[in-house]
């Protein structure tokens, strides 16, 4: 039951950050070219991909723990790219500070969600033990 409810609340910001890029799509790849990313449709693509595809996965409780990894290595690159602006003017920029502390403990969550899931690999799951 625990597990179920984590699954759902875990898939709820991805779910949403997928909905928004995807009925925004013009926008989103105007933000990413404005931020220097090339080919901007093709990885916007992928991005909705990796957030809807991933929250109907966990929904649905296939893969999970391979869902959960997926969204760290995501997080790892994108991050940086999109929230990697902290110091602004030799101060703390507090937005996007936040934005990197919510992702940070995103990837903790995910971490557990993986070790929870009992479809999870049995050479992982010794490997991390």
């Amino acid at each position: 039951m625990l597990f179920t409810l984590a699954r759902f609340l875990s898939c709820g910001i991805w779910f949403l950050a997928g909905l928004f890029k995807l009925t925004h799509f013009k926008h989103t790849v105007a933000d990413m070219a404005d931020r220097g990313i090339p080919y901007q449709t093709f990885f916007l693509v992928i991005t909705v991909t990796i957030e809807l595809g991933g929250s109907a996965m966990l929904f649905a409780n296939v893969h999970v723990w391979l869902v959960a990894l997926v969204w760290i290595a995501f997080m790892i690159i994108a991050t940086p790219i999109y929230h990697g602006k902290i110091i602004v003017d030799g101060k703390i920029f507090f937005p996007e500070f936040v934005q990197c502390g919510k992702n940070i403990s995103l990837a903790g969550g995910l971490i557990a969600l993986a070790l929870l899931d009992p479809a999870l690999p049995a050479g992982l799951r010794a490997a991390v033990n």
